[in-house]
């Protein structure tokens, strides 16, 4: 039920492929992992991607069945191996322990990011405990192996900070252009 559903990369919508955050950024996987919550629906859409060099993996989460709020961000796979990297090895640990990985506040992407990684099978249910996750699986081979994959190259780059200040500043309307003040009610 947890086991990633790999999809063909044509099957994902443009919209999901498009800027990722990474320039030179590579598709390796598309797939759907199955949400982990007692009463939830559905399951989460989402990417593998690397960079032109191809160190190390990101995962974006692109799409959410059923609904709830979630950070469209690049979450490098580094960064995912250090919210782990404090906690016992052995020891059950909450999804929320992965919401250092994000920089968007959804509460909703800790536990996403869990279902990616179960899927992944990186992570399994803990047992004797609802709810908690332990490490699984060999993730030096998991990086390596995903790395390995052919991928498809993305050609669209994201913009830079500097680029979407210039766009803001160049479509702001001038004086000149500006509607008139509407009137305002006496």
């Amino acid at each position: 039920m947890n086991q990633a559903e790999t999809t063909n990369i044509g099957d994902v919508p443009a919209e999901t492929t498009g800027a990722t955050g990474l320039r030179g950024c590579w598709l390796l996987k598309s797939a759907k992992a199955m949400k982990l919550g007692k009463h939830a629906e559905g399951g989460i859409h989402y990417q593998i991607l690397t960079d032109n060099q191809r160190h190390d993996p990101s995962f974006k989460i692109v799409g959410n069945e059923g609904g709830g709020y979630f950070s469209k961000e690049v979450i490098a796979f580094g960064n995912v191996e250090s919210c782990l990297t404090a906690h016992p090895q052995d020891q059950p640990f909450p999804s929320k322990l992965l919401q250092t990985a994000f920089t968007g506040r959804s509460s909703n992407n800790a536990g996403f990011l869990a279902a990616i990684l179960r899927a992944e099978g990186l992570l399994a249910l803990a047992p004797d405990t609802e709810g908690r996750h332990v490490m699984s699986g060999d993730w030096a081979a998991w990086k390596a192996s995903v790395l390995a994959e052919p991928g498809r190259l993305l050609e669209s780059e994201p913009v830079s900070k500097e680029e979407k200040a210039e766009d803001k500043e160049a479509s702001t309307p001038s004086a000149d252009e500006k509607d008139p003040p509407r009137r305002v009610k006496k």
